[in-house]
């Protein structure tokens, strides 16, 4: 049954688009492809028994003849307007052109390849805009999603399958981590937290310090406002800390010793969160920094002279052991990490 529906498929009389697919199984589908309760094609369409077959060559590990199908599909989704289904297609397509060569040394499918990774990611994304302005009727506008929508799930997983992936990833760092860190728009707190972070570091391997540190400095805000992630958010701000030297970036260091003094505070390492706090009050070494902000700093410092007072000793003792040589708070921060 199910070769013979595709058969019909191929060479159906009258038929038009991809394949010559005959027109009458649009009534098969159903017109929202993203509403909940319904199917876009039923079990027995012809673009569902397409698919199936080419899941079934995908099992039987035929990936050629899957890659053959997958392609037959895909332009039926994409006249179709099924933006899910063709990139449910496009990322099929992708793991039988990986299959097929792994390595990637035989170069065959190196351009077709980046290009579906591409194109997927682009489909599930217009999906997500979709979801995300049904979600904006009912939710505050600017808001992060508390559950992501299901493609944009889908969307997170081929990216994290992609970084995975030392063979497609080798001299593409850069094309990865643009990936990464656009996919994580749509995402909740963690789930971008996750996708920046791992963007920064093919950032990094692709020698570029300053993304790296900024996309580190991102995961860490997401991360802290996942809430429960206090530990990683502060590993995020701490990485990237060190890269930002010198004068140019003293505002941008400011902005990271106010994130670590107030991540440090909230886990309760008060003596180190005096260390950074101190550095941002005034002008010296510390960028500008608003009045306002000031004030919250000193009442910071004041509250754990007040209420620790043993951990503010601590703090004074490494204050005056580190005048003159070793920023005290950065080997403080290297205490933390260990």
């Amino acid at each position: 049954s199910l070769l013979v529906n595709v058969g019909g498929y191929s060479g159906g009389d009258g038929g038009s688009g991809a394949g010559g697919k005959r027109r009458d199984s649009a009534k098969y589908n159903t017109t929202d492809p993203t509403s909940s309760g319904t199917v876009r094609y039923r079990f027995d369409s012809i673009e569902s028994q397409t698919r199936l077959l080419a899941d079934t060559l995908f099992l039987m590990r035929d990936y050629d003849a899957a890659l053959g199908t997958y392609r037959i599909v895909k332009d039926d989704y994409k006249h179709d307007k099924a933006h899910l289904h063709y990139a449910s297609a496009q990322e099929m397509m992708v793991l039988c052109m990986y299959m097929i060569d792994p390595s990637g040394r035989e170069g065959r499918y190196s351009s077709d390849l980046q290009h579906s990774i591409e194109t997927a990611l682009y489909s599930y994304t217009r999906v997500s805009d979709e979801e995300q302005q049904k979600q904006q009727e009912s939710d505050a506008a600017g808001v992060r999603p508390g559950k992501a929508p299901p493609a944009t799930r889908l969307a997170t997983r081929l990216c994290l399958a992609l970084s995975a992936a030392r063979s497609l990833c080798e001299n593409r760092h850069m094309e990865i981590a643009d990936l990464l860190a656009s996919a994580s728009s749509h995402e909740t707190p963690l789930g971008a937290a996750i996708l920046l972070e791992q963007s920064s570091a093919h950032y990094y391997r692709a020698g570029m310090l300053r993304k790296y540190a900024f996309h580190m400095l991102m995961a860490g805000h997401m991360f802290r406002s996942a809430g429960g992630q206090e530990r990683h958010a502060f590993r995020c701000f701490a990485a990237s800390l060190y890269v930002y030297h010198g004068e140019r970036w003293r505002e941008l260091r400011s902005h990271l010793r106010s994130a670590l003094a107030a991540q440090l505070y909230g886990m309760g390492r008060y003596a180190l969160s005096m260390q950074f706090y101190t550095k941002l009050i005034g002008m010296m070494d510390g960028g500008r920094v608003s009045v306002r902000s000031q004030q919250k700093f000193l009442n910071h410092i004041v509250n754990v002279c007040r209420d620790h007072p043993m951990e503010a000793l601590v703090a004074v003792d490494r204050m005056n052991a580190s005048a003159g040589r070793v920023d005290g708070a950065q080997r403080g921060v290297e205490e933390v990490l260990k």
